[in-house]
């Protein structure tokens, strides 16, 4: 049975809601896509095309399937699908303590799934790397 929480999960995936159990801090860094050039006088000219950003967020001993988690959102194994079948990019829903929700269009660069712990139901550590399209 899931648990209500106050603040809401901080990660949709294509709107499928990722748990937040034993979830890491998700890092968010930013790569600026700029041109400099030096100028005949000998000055420096800088045009920035865009801003993207990366996001990294890791689990340990998350459980294999939502029926698991403490609150009943996406477990390792939902996340291996998904990302099994996305090759491509998709939404990224970010919802923030205070209720703000930001999208972004991403992919991912890197995902791993270690088998940590085994009894009654498996435990996973995760690891996920996305980079905004």
């Amino acid at each position: 049975m899931a648990m209500t929480f106050a603040k809401p999960r901080l990660m949709r995936w294509d709107s499928n809601a990722v748990t937040d159990h034993n979830r890491g801090e998700l890092s968010m860094d930013v790569e600026r896509i700029e041109k400099k050039q030096r100028m005949v006088d000998g000055t420096m000219r800088k045009y920035i095309v865009a801003d993207k950003r990366t996001f990294g967020v890791q689990w340990q001993n998350l459980p294999h399937s939502a029926s698991y988690t403490v609150d009943g959102f996406w477990g390792a194994r939902e996340m291996q699908d998904f990302f099994d079948a996305t090759p491509g990019d998709f939404t990224l829903e970010l919802t923030y303590g205070d209720g703000t929700v930001e999208t972004f269009e991403v992919m991912f660069s890197d995902f791993n799934m270690n088998l940590t712990k085994r009894g009654a139901f498996d435990f996973y550590e995760v690891t996920v790397s996305m980079e905004q399209v």
